[in-house]
């Protein structure tokens, strides 16, 4: 018995010793790195601690259900009531960074976290509250919440982001440090940004202007990298599940989520499954631009994969946008695993998959009068994304931090196409797999000096398959094909291969207080290859391509802070875009006009240089932005007339026979210098404690060239206005967003920008009136109707206007009625 006292009594002696080795562990809640420097104390103020350089602070001075305040400048007060399990166990929490504040924290410029006062480049960050609020139907409207991003629609199931005046292949897309882009990003407009699902994501950073330094070849007018959500590992809740459920009437379109994460002392997961149903879309019926017939939809095809109509049909409501439905899964899981204090791995799985996307623009389009496509739909879109990641603290001289990324990416698409009056269809389907590693490392050499720098490498291997088939119909039915016939590929037929290696460097030197300078440097190789089997060609003289290219881009930023509250950012730079499968070997017929592959194209590189002053009222969100730009694009890649000397199939140079039919050939060249210039005005001031407002404008113009005519995708003026309303539990938002008129005369002649999509002035002349001005009311609110449940009411286009945005070949949603709900438990 004495021995069994004695043991009780040593026990209850050494437990506080454990009780106080236990601690908090405070994580940025974008990036998942330590805060050093974080404070923790009581309501009385009587006890506190500091976080140290791993984000760790004790807790052993705080008592069980006593209430802890986590504080940190530029981000969101935090507070939790402790539980004995806290104490005894431990506890991570992460910190989310206030908007738009000189030290809220931007990660995709310097590919590392640093304050926004360190930064000269314009960034805009759609934040994880905004993303519940808004409920964006995919990755390309959630961009689209970014005030100074447009979004271009060709069908329902599109979406293709402008920065600037650049667009597609011009634009870096990226997840969770690994590129989007591949060897077959296109020129014209592009739909790859509606796989990202926006339910997975926690933030999306928007970078205006070059960006090569950081990202390398084709961040010509601006970097888009969308942050995916992460689980927390030794949460105070292991596990916790989350449902929500979307629905609007405009296109009757569902969207179901469903997530759960797991939490536990040494690693955590988050699963995630998606459905999204969209309907055919009803435009807006009232037509304040004066053309009463523009965009209607009288008739449209009633033909898919697997029915059969030989004429086209009546549409009972023309205002109803026939074939602009589909559906959408989304699957994600992301493990995290916490080697030790200083070592963590992750496991990203993202895969997406789609029904056939209807081609809206081109099941419209008339010829003689009459529909020309019975069918024109692309196959389901296919992503599969396998990421790990290791990332690592250390107290090297030269190396404080890093991660390394390894992706995977496996992408299928397809095209299918046939007109009225035939039977046969014709089918291209491309598969790339990408493959690429990232090394990311920083370090502080001290107080004043930090360095970032790394390494890139990525291989793209692309397979194109071309054929076509006579269908076999019984009725309305489809039931079988006849032989495939072999037709010349998308892309080139041989296979087909893109690599590129880079090295890179930035620098940030805090000079004093008031003056920061940031340098950077960046050098990149790319090889090219491309072989088409003589059977597919339709240039006998080009049996192979072999690029290779090299490419030094430079950035110098000086950020320059008069007082607390001003801010002045100069910045030089310049970017580059190598040009890729598709702007070398692609095949492509469109309204007579057939692009043809041209080996002799060359990178296109672009000068930036933008000043921006930044003055933070009396408030630190309060602010007003004004920024301007102006951009020399050297080597400029666009299409022009392109004679193919090896064809002798008609008498005119400029033409051959392709399919039976005589078109004009043109390709890719590199046109010259073309410049292009613009700015914006953003703002945010909030006022009565519950009221706020954020506007931005933004305008470009650019410069003509007399043979090769505009640029593509230079928007005209546009902008937004929002009001929000925030008061316990209830939030609500009106939106107003409108754009200019652009002039005929503006659009480019390489068609990208869509002119024959505009109002119709003369049809017999081919005239047309250019893209009418529009804006558009909206509003949402938001309820948190207890802790764990959410409800959102809003109307879109309040006023039912009928527009389409510049470029777009889809009028966009009439008055739309939005319905919501999330519920976690």
């Amino acid at each position: 018995m004495k021995f069994l006292s004695k043991l009780t009594i040593f026990f209850l002696l050494i437990s506080p010793l454990f009780l106080m080795a236990q601690s908090i562990l405070v994580l940025d809640a974008a990036s998942g790195d330590p805060i050093e420097g974080a404070a923790l104390f009581n309501q009385e103020k009587t006890k506190s601690s500091l976080t140290d350089e791993n984000g760790s602070a004790s807790l052993s001075a705080f008592l069980e259900k006593e209430r802890v305040y986590i504080q940190y400048y530029g981000y969101k007060t935090l507070s939790i009531q402790l539980k004995l399990k806290n104490i005894q166990d431990g506890i991570t929490i992460r910190l989310e960074a206030e908007e738009q504040t000189l030290d809220e924290v931007i990660l995709s410029v310097a590919r590392k976290a640093s304050n926004r006062k360190q930064i000269a480049e314009k960034v805009n960050v759609v934040s994880a509250s905004e993303i519940k609020l808004q409920r964006p139907a995919n990755g390309a409207d959630l961009v689209g919440l970014s005030p100074g991003v447009r979004i271009q629609k060709s069908q329902g199931g599109g979406g293709s982001p402008v920065i600037r005046g650049f667009e597609a292949n011009r634009l870096l897309l990226v997840v969770d440090g690994v590129r989007m882009n591949n060897a077959i990003y296109r020129s014209g407009h592009l739909q790859n940004s509606i796989t990202i699902n926006p339910n997975n994501i926690e933030r999306v950073e928007v970078v205006f202007g070059s960006s090569s330094v950081g990202y390398g070849s084709d961040a010509l007018g601006g970097v888009i990298h969308y942050y995916t959500r992460s689980p927390l590992i030794n949460s105070e809740k292991k596990i916790s599940t989350q449902v929500s459920s979307d629905f609007s009437t405009a296109d009757n379109a569902t969207i179901n989520s469903f997530s759960t994460e797991v939490s536990f002392k040494k690693w955590a997961s988050l699963t995630s499954i998606s459905h999204s149903s969209f309907g055919d879309i009803r435009m807006g019926k009232n037509r304040t631009h004066g053309y009463p017939d523009w965009g209607l939809t009288p008739f449209y095809s009633a033909n898919s994969r697997s029915q059969y109509s030989p004429v086209p049909l009546e549409n009972e409501n023309p205002l109803i946008q026939k074939n602009t439905a589909y559906d959408q899964l989304d699957l994600f899981q992301k493990f995290l695993v916490q080697i030790n204090e200083k070592r963590q791995l992750s496991l990203n799985l993202q895969y997406s998959n789609s029904s056939d996307i209807p081609r809206y623009d081109k099941l419209v389009e008339t010829r003689n009068g009459n529909l020309r496509f019975a069918e024109w739909y692309y196959g389901p879109q296919k992503r599969l994304f396998i990421s790990p990641q290791y990332k690592f603290f250390t107290d090297k001289k030269f190396l404080n931090s890093g991660r390394v990324t390894f992706g995977y990416q496996h992408l299928e698409e397809s095209r299918n196409s046939r007109e009225f009056e035939s039977l046969t269809r014709e089918y291209q389907r491309e598969k790339v797999k990408v493959f690429s590693l990232n090394g990311d490392f920083e370090f502080d050499l001290d107080e004043k000096h930090s360095f970032s720098y790394g390494f890139e490498g990525t291989y793209n291997k692309v397979r194109s398959l071309a054929y076509e088939y006579d269908l076999l119909i019984n009725q309305n039915n489809i039931e079988g094909s006849s032989p495939r016939l072999p037709i010349p590929t998308r892309y080139p037929s041989a296979k087909s291969s893109y690599g590129s290696f880079a090295l890179f460097i930035n620098w940030v030197w805090d000079l004093n207080e008031k003056l920061t300078l940031n340098a950077g440097a960046r050098i990149t190789t790319t090889r090219l290859a491309a072989r088409w089997k003589e059977s597919y060609n339709i240039n006998s003289l080009i049996s192979e391509v072999n690029l290779n290219n090299e490419a030094l881009t430079e950035t110098l930023a000086l950020t320059y802070r008069p007082s607390e509250k001003k801010q002045w950012n100069v910045i030089v730079s310049n970017g580059f875009r190598n040009p890729n499968i598709d702007d070398v070997g692609k095949i492509r017929e469109n309204k007579g006009i057939l692009v043809v592959p041209n080996p002799f194209l060359f990178p296109e590189y672009a000068y930036n240089f933008e000043l921006g002053f930044t003055n933070y009222l009396n408030l630190p969100k309060n602010y007003i932005s004004i920024r301007g730009f102006t951009t020399l694009i050297s080597r400029h890649i666009g299409r022009d007339n392109y004679v193919i000397f090896a064809d002798n199939t008609t008498p005119d140079m400029n033409t051959i026979l392709y399919q039976g039919k005589e078109v004009e050939t043109f390709a890719n060249i590199n046109s010259g210098d073309r410049y292009l210039f613009g700015g914006s005005i953003d703002g945010y001031y909030s006022f009565l404690d519950s009221f706020s407002i954020l506007a931005n404008v933004s305008f470009i113009e650019a410069g003509k060239n007399k043979r090769y005519g505009p640029l593509p995708s230079v928007s005209p003026i546009f902008g937004n206005l929002l009001l929000n309303y925030q008061k316990q539990a209830w939030i609500a938002s009106l939106r107003f967003q409108f754009s200019g008129s652009k002039n005929p005369d503006t659009y480019s002649i390489g068609g990208e920008d869509g002119l024959e999509e505009t109002p119709l002035i003369s049809e017999n002349l081919g005239i047309y009136a250019g893209s009418p001005a529009w804006n558009d009311l909206s509003f949402l609110t938001q309820y948190n109707w207890k802790e764990n449940i959410t409800f959102r009411l809003g109307i879109d286009n309040i006023f039912d206007i009928h527009y389409r945005s510049f470029a777009s070949g889809v009028s966009a949603p009439g008055r739309n009625f939005k319905i919501g709900a999330n519920i976690s438990f």
